[in-house]
């Protein structure tokens, strides 16, 4: 990725390049140690959970209590250890059910990033080990903020990811609206940006395109994502195709000799725009390719080259 920061004068600009695969492992590392932690946190509920304290019942309920045959207590002890169990699965299956969304997310990270996420095995637990040593059983207020605590952080990761996917989506869509390439897939650069004589008049003057030539009727294609705001001939251009890219960026194609779309169309990059032609102020089949840049022109052989 790209991040490129042009000054309100347009004359300096400063760029700085992250790629996508280190945005992607900074999102798995992040989900890798909330699934770590909350895979190990099941594992201990599963095999240490105790069934939770409670408080003695009021006196006045004693005498009843004191009453109960052996077999009511047993079935008293069990409706409690069933109550207790039935709480923390459904804890359980809560942190179960966020880890599920954390592990899509970042599944939709690596697709947005073109990333091959096979390397985390994302669709397995993740491997772990130590040494066995004795720990000491938690109380069922501990197992409560525990659980309390992972389910913030879970919340809290999710949302760091969203964030990070809106960015991923942002920069995707930034980076197809800069022109880059060329706008045919054959041909050769038959007159460059700048300053030369002017083939019809034999005078110096300025240049502010690109010509490129190849076979007549071949593709003009479009350079970025954009909206094509004028459609026809104009002057010396002949016909004539114009895409505003936002950002400040818009792009000319002229010379054509058979125009495909219409104004307020919206256009991909490398969608065909037009056939090749030679109309206008032209000499032979070729595409005159400008850029502007905040009203202005640029060389348009830097975004091709």
């Amino acid at each position: 990725m790209q991040v490129i920061i042009i000054s309100s004068n347009s004359k300096t600009h400063k760029h700085w390049h992250l790629t996508r695969s280190k945005l992607l492992v900074l999102a798995t590392v992040m989900v890798g140690l909330v699934s770590i932690s909350s895979y190990s946190f099941a594992n201990w509920l599963h095999n240490n959970a105790k069934p939770a304290q409670f408080k003695p019942a009021p006196t006045s309920s004693l005498s009843s209590s004191n009453s109960l045959t052996p077999s009511d207590n047993e079935t008293q002890t069990a409706n409690q250890d069933e109550s207790v169990t039935n709480f923390y699965a459904q804890q359980l299956g809560g942190l179960q059910a966020e880890t599920i969304r954390l592990r899509m997310f970042s599944e939709r990270l690596a697709e947005i990033a073109g990333f091959d996420s096979a390397a985390f095995s994302l669709d397995e637990h993740p491997s772990l080990g130590g040494i066995d040593q004795e720990g000491t059983p938690l109380s069922s207020e501990a197992l409560d903020r525990g659980i309390a605590q992972l389910s913030d952080e879970l919340r809290s990761q999710e949302e760091a990811l969203a964030a990070l996917e809106q960015y991923l989506l942002t920069e995707d869509t930034i980076a197809a609206s800069i022109p880059t390439g060329k706008p045919v897939e054959d041909g050769w650069v038959s007159s460059f940006y700048g300053y030369r004589i002017d083939p019809f008049n034999g005078k110096k003057t300025f240049h502010e395109g690109l010509d490129i030539a190849a076979k007549s009727g071949s593709n003009v294609q479009v350079v970025a994502d954009g909206i094509v705001t004028w459609v026809g001939e104009r002057g010396g251009y002949g016909g004539l195709v114009e895409v505003d890219h936002g950002n400040g960026y818009v792009t000319r194609y002229a010379h054509n000799k058979t125009i495909k779309v219409k104004k307020g169309d919206r256009v991909n990059k490398g969608e065909t725009l037009a056939l090749m032609g030679s109309t206008g102020r032209s000499t032979g089949p070729h595409v005159h390719f400008e850029v502007l840049r905040d009203g202005q022109h640029v060389n348009p052989y830097n975004f091709i080259k």
